[in-house]
């Protein structure tokens, strides 16, 4: 991988974002943690940056590979994904927009650069290589990433949003987070899941998903084991939301709070085994399966409850939208642990 030639190429594509804010009807520029990185993805402006990076702003400028500074207005956001999509008028000049790649074709160990502003300092990448891929939750929204690009390319602030490159100068992934309290351990949002999301927020500025309304976790044969217990496969339900579609037809959650080797579980709830004919005995069916499911789409649950089968109708309805703007002076760079330390929303 030739660095240096992957930097000069991609550093064009990479821009500054810096937030400010409203506070007491008053415009406030945000110091450190109000800044964060973009890439440019096609000739009109179009620019796409995390979600957390621009959360709650009153105003978004933006400072293009030259320094020319120009303001951007917010096309769409979908805070589940972190993915956020601006639109900036390039003024006359060479704007080079990125290449996007294919991150279905990443493997463990090849080598990646981060490139972006880190602490709003200037331009500066690092180099690393992936590590991994797993499924991610942020600790205090509960926010579901199917899958993302573990790699040991850190990620400071300011660096959110910047782009993760190939060594053939193409975008495999979007920076998103650090690992709080490890080193060099960094994560990206795979860049086939930002383009599915960046189609979605310019047609209609937002992400529609389906929403049944639960949070479970899913059954382990370590689980059994331990507790004793003939649990079949599938997501045990932990918490239904009120007024939710799952609220409505009556599934059940659990009531009774254990720790089992470190972990919490909420025993008791309704296991759903299939959805649609489908089986979701794994976090990776289920979330296959919600992927060919649209709002408003009547759907067919087969549950467990007490050890008695029992299949119920539910008609999906739109996810609604996370509670209150993401505080910006805590999420750049957001708190996130492992999927099976917390319970995953449906």
């Amino acid at each position: 991988m030739n660095n240096v030639r992957v930097y000069k190429h991609l550093a064009k594509s990479t821009v500054l974002i810096a937030s400010a804010y409203l506070s007491h009807h008053h415009i406030i520029q945000a110091s450190g943690k109000g800044l964060g990185s973009g890439v440019l993805i096609d000739n009109q402006g179009l620019i796409v940056t995390n979600a957390h990076v621009i959360a709650g702003a009153a105003k978004i400028t933006v400072t293009l590979y030259d320094g020319t500074r120009v303001p951007a207005a917010l096309v769409g956001s979908d805070l589940q994904s972190d993915v956020a999509l601006l639109q900036v008028t390039l003024p006359k000049g060479t704007y080079i927009p990125a290449a996007l790649g294919d991150s279905d074709k990443l493997e463990v160990g090849q080598k990646v650069l981060a490139i972006g502003h880190p602490f709003g300092l200037g331009y500066a990448f690092s180099a690393g290589i992936i590590s991994g891929f797993g499924k991610m939750m942020e600790a205090k929204q509960e926010i579901f990433q199917e899958r993302v690009i573990q790699m040991t390319t850190p990620i400071n602030p300011g660096n959110s949003g910047g782009p993760l490159v190939d060594s053939e100068d193409r975008v495999v992934g979007i920076n998103s987070a650090t690992l709080m309290g490890a080193q060099n351990i960094g994560f990206a949002i795979p860049i086939n899941t930002v383009k599915a999301i960046v189609a979605e927020l310019r047609t209609n500025g937002r992400v529609i998903r389906p929403w049944l309304g639960i949070k479970g976790k899913f059954v382990t044969d370590e689980l059994r084991t331990l507790i004793a217990l003939p649990l079949v496969d599938g997501l045990l339900v932990v918490d239904v939301e009120e007024g939710s579609p799952a609220e409505r037809i009556g599934l059940h959650a659990g009531e009774l709070d254990v720790v089992i080797q470190g972990e919490p579980w909420v025993l008791g709830g309704d296991i759903i085994v299939s959805v649609d004919g489908q089986d979701v005995k794994t976090s990776e069916q289920y979330a296959k399966v919600f992927q060919q499911l649209t709002a408003k789409q009547p759907i067919e649950l087969r549950i467990v409850r007490n050890g008695d089968r029992a299949t119920v109708l539910v008609t999906l309805e739109e996810r609604p939208s996370p509670p209150g703007p993401v505080q910006h002076q805590k999420i750049d760079v957001p708190p996130i642990v492992p999927q099976a330390m917390g319970f995953v929303p449906f």
